[in-house]
């Protein structure tokens, strides 16, 4: 059978026993645990007959989304070191506090878990997890269709379909008439607690006074939605088709996005931040697929957004193998456009250092050249090419040991 008929049987199987639709995962876990007190392993490792430089090949890209699917059923789950471990050595060292480095890298890992709380290298939860563990923010994960959630994960710009793709490698997170909802968030996030930013499903809000429909004063239809229908591939042109409502973004059950400060706590400047830093790295993650997708604005035709993810780029074999080229693999045998682990890496430290400077948390010298190379390029990024779960877990830790930022809660003391 080929590849398009195996993923054409497994939709169909999946639609006949009622499943979630194939998850939309970026910089997906790549430490996983299989059990308490067993060593970590790694989550979705390419197979070793998968070329780097080949993310069509249909049997690798079978492979690779059936690993991710066996991923996702261990009981204790896992985390991704570029969005817990590597954010949290970034923020240390450009000035955030360790509490607030922690929470911030957090709920970046919650955005995709839905809640989180470290463990250590052999799956045990660390002693003082209760006070380490995130608030529910369910609304917002990955597979989450109806709560509009997976839009914090695949954010596509609003253009026209013959229009220039963007560089999602380098996406313009102020470019508010095109990449909306990366705009949206970041806009939310800088804003701070109690602020009258709003957080929108889809990042729709009212037109502003520029014309765009991610800075507006409130969510799109302010009390009367209007429909966001998208689709999504499986393998195009087989998509799966998904529907939400623009307003206030589900955060948690009944709780909508003008009760997140309350509902986070003393945290939710952090979590903003931490929300926002996944989006970003989501952007970049899935930007094969993201580029190539559309958002259409309403029209007095039809007054609904249209967002689509249905193009070959999105079709889940290619995405499952790109993203085992995100950690584990030698990076210089990957081609430039899906070389997006350092990409990310890159942005997310150039906008902590906005962010604390808006924070009045800068250090300074985070702002030098010499200083991010040494940590990013020099550290961070070799670091994660470590194939081993635990010695990659190791490297990276090593890489925040040096840089002082200290370690990640579950990671090995540093000196060790």
């Amino acid at each position: 059978m080929s590849f398009a008929g195996v993923a054409l049987a497994l939709f169909t199987a999946a639609a006949v026993v009622a499943v979630p639709p194939p998850a939309a995962h970026a910089f997906a876990e790549d430490v996983c645990y299989p059990e308490e007190g067993a060593p970590a392993q790694n989550c979705g490792p390419l197979p070793p007959v998968c070329p780097l430089d080949d993310p069509d090949a249909p049997l690798c890209g079978l492979q690779a989304f059936a690993l991710y699917g066996y991923t996702l059923q261990r009981p204790l789950g896992g985390r991704s070191l570029v969005h817990t471990d590597s954010t949290y050595i970034i923020a240390r060292t450009v000035g955030f506090s360790e509490r607030d480095a922690y929470w911030i890298a957090a709920y970046d890992e919650a955005t995709d878990l839905g809640s989180f709380a470290p463990r250590d290298a052999d799956g045990r939860l660390v002693p003082d997890a209760a006070a380490l563990t995130t608030r529910d923010i369910d609304g917002l994960v990955r597979t989450h269709f109806a709560t509009g959630g997976f839009l914090f994960h695949f954010l596509p710009t609003m253009r026209g379909p013959s229009d220039p793709q963007p560089d999602g490698l380098r996406p313009d997170a102020e470019d508010p008439a095109h990449e909306v909802m990366l705009t949206h968030l970041r806009r939310w996030a800088m804003a701070g607690p109690s602020s009258a930013v709003p957080l929108c499903t889809g990042g729709f809000t009212a037109p502003s006074a520029a014309g765009d429909y991610a800075t507006g004063a409130t969510c799109y239809g302010d009390g009367q939605p209007a429909q966001i229908h998208g689709e999504y591939a499986v393998e195009a042109p087989l998509a799966i088709p998904f529907d939400n409502e623009t307003g206030q973004q589900v955060i948690s059950g009944d709780v909508r996005s003008g009760q997140f400060d309350s509902w986070i706590g003393e945290n939710s400047w952090n979590a903003r931040t931490g929300i926002y830093l996944h989006a970003l790295g989501d952007r970049i993650s899935h930007r094969a697929c993201t580029d190539a997708a559309t958002i259409t604005p309403p029209s007095p035709e039809r007054p609904e957004f249209r967002i689509d993810l249905n193009v070959p780029t999105c079709d889940q074999g290619p995405h499952a193998i790109r993203h085992e080229y995100e950690t584990g693999v030698d990076f210089a045998g990957v081609e430039p456009g899906d070389r997006t682990t350092e990409a990310t890496l890159s942005m997310v430290y150039d906008e902590l250092v906005d962010f604390a400077r808006a924070r009045g948390t800068l250090d300074e010298r985070a702002t030098l050249p010499a200083t991010k190379a040494e940590l990013v390029t020099n550290g961070l990024v070799p670091a994660l090419q470590v194939r081993g779960p635990v010695e990659r877990l190791t490297a990276v830790t090593e890489v925040g040991c040096r840089a002082g930022a200290g370690q990640f809660p579950g990671t090995p003391t540093c000196g060790f």
